[in-house]
């Protein structure tokens, strides 16, 4: 049975609530937002000064929501006095300020925030945008690669990145930065141990009953399930050249490899490269991208992977973030008992992240898809329909909390003669994981997953249970 090796290969899909803020905060604009000239007709201080604290960032929040941010600014800045050095009221006057044309103004009362809760996810993603608008696009950048090196999950890097891509666009034709622009490189390297109850992704049972031929079959000893422990190395890089204030050529590649302690023909290994165009614009990006890939099993070359990716990531408000994909592409298996395996695919997925306070994320997503057989696979073509939910939660500065769940049914349309059946699948996996960061760039990664099939042709059933620890070191 062929192992099955995924890139990036932690099923990690959620958004940290530090990277949500960024996301969620506001989009992108070099100009400073949506801002405009003060409103003439100003709320009295009486009545913001007199108002609850709640009952007056409700009032702004709304105003904000309707399209009034110079109202919403001036309304809070007219309370300042009652309330200045409270985080909370310093956080919405520094984001009202920065929706309202004021990054300057954002800067003062943010910093205010900060010097009381360093690790305010929102106070930091904003200041970076308040040094995106102000032009300061060296302190812009640190701020958001910062919070890149946590390793958010794809959706939710794809917005984030969007705000680094901006900065270094804007950095490019900015002739204060000409003479620095160019490539801009991040990366990360991982080291990683761990152990599996299952590495080779097998059914637990030797002997199988073939209705087709009305007697059991006894698997090779390779097709059965096996324990084992195994430790690895990990790494990538990405590289970014800006064409312009909207677009940017992005490429690079990732490699894996990972050996078992006894299991050595189940060892996986591969790497892949992409070449793509990213776009930014406002709270829009989007980003297509081609693929290269080889898997490689028991040291041996395994599957060839070459495919198209086409994504889109929206801010609609300030707690709501939606993703759309589409992947299409094909996989070419190298040994010559694997070809059956062969196959086109084409994958469809939309999905939403939504903050939930300051501190915690959830993300949720629904993916179709065919996949052609060229092969000769015995079970034939495949329709998919996949299910992704979870969340993530910062605890302290430190620690950030992951939860994860997948699901995915599938159906296959060709008469299987020796199971006299055609074939249907069910897959569940949970993941739950924990990293501490030592520092922004360095981190240490506890992960424990399991995953399952269930089927009604017996040979792809499967069950596995895996636990690891990674220490990752981030470049930037």
């Amino acid at each position: 049975m062929p192992t099955k090796m995924r890139f990036s290969y932690k099923v990690i899909l959620f958004a940290t609530a530090l990277i949500a803020q960024a996301v969620f905060g506001g989009e992108p604009a070099p100009t400073g937002g949506a801002g405009g000239t003060p409103s003439a007709t100003e709320p009295t201080p009486d009545a913001a000064s007199g108002a609850a604290l709640p009952d007056l960032l409700a009032r702004a929040a709304e105003l904000s929501r309707s399209g009034k941010p110079a109202e919403a600014y001036e309304l809070l800045l007219s309370a300042e006095d009652s309330y200045i050095g409270t985080i909370e009221f310093d956080y919405a006057l520094g984001r009202a300020a920065l929706d309202a044309g004021r990054p300057d103004k954002a800067t003062l009362a943010l910093t205010r925030v900060l010097a009381l809760d360093p690790a305010h996810a929102g106070a930091s993603i904003d200041m970076g945008r308040a040094y995106l608008a102000l032009g300061d696009f060296a302190r812009a950048r640190r701020t958001f690669q910062n919070l890149l090196a946590l390793d958010p999950p794809p959706p939710v890097r794809a917005q984030l990145q969007a705000f680094l891509d901006l900065t270094e666009s804007s950095a490019a034709a900015s002739s204060a930065s000409a003479a620095s622009g160019g490539l801009s490189p991040q990366g990360y390297l991982a080291a990683l141990i761990g152990r599996s109850s299952n590495v080779n992704q097998a059914p637990s049972q030797s002997v199988i009953f073939v209705p087709g031929v009305g007697s059991n079959f006894e698997l090779p000893g390779q097709n059965v399930q096996r324990p084992d422990s195994f430790a690895g190395i990990a790494g990538g890089m990405d590289l970014f050249w800006p064409v312009d204030n909207t677009l940017a050529v992005i490429f690079g590649g990732e490699f894996l490899g990972r050996r078992n302690f006894h299991e050595m023909d189940f060892d996986v290994g591969g790497y892949n490269l992409y070449l793509g165009l990213g776009a930014a614009t406002g709270p829009h990006a989007a980003r297509i991208q081609g693929l290269l890939g080889r898997d490689y099993l028991g040291g041996s070359a395994n599957r060839d992977l070459e495919g198209v990716t086409l994504s889109y990531v929206g801010t609609l408000d300030a707690a709501t973030q939606v993703l759309a994909t589409l992947q299409g592409g094909r996989q070419r298996y190298v040994p010559e008992e694997l070809k059956i395996f062969d196959a086109d695919y084409a994958v469809l997925g939309a999905g939403a992240a939504r903050k939930l306070g300051e501190r915690s994320t959830v993300f949720a997503m629904l993916s179709t898809g065919h996949q052609n057989d060229v092969g000769g696979n015995p079970s034939g073509n495949k329709d998919l329909v996949g299910f992704q939910a979870g969340g993530e939660m910062l605890i302290g500065t430190r620690i950030r909390a992951t939860a994860a769940a997948i699901g995915e049914r599938s159906r296959y349309d060709k008469f299987d003669t020796g199971f006299q059946t055609e074939r249907r699948d069910i897959r569940r996996a949970f993941d739950l994981g924990a990293q501490y960061y030592f520092e922004r760039n360095l981190s240490l990664r506890f992960n424990v997953s399991y995953a399952y099939t269930r089927s009604n042709i017996p040979i792809y059933e499967y069950t596995r249970l895996e636990g690891m620890v990674m220490l990752r070191r981030d470049f930037r």
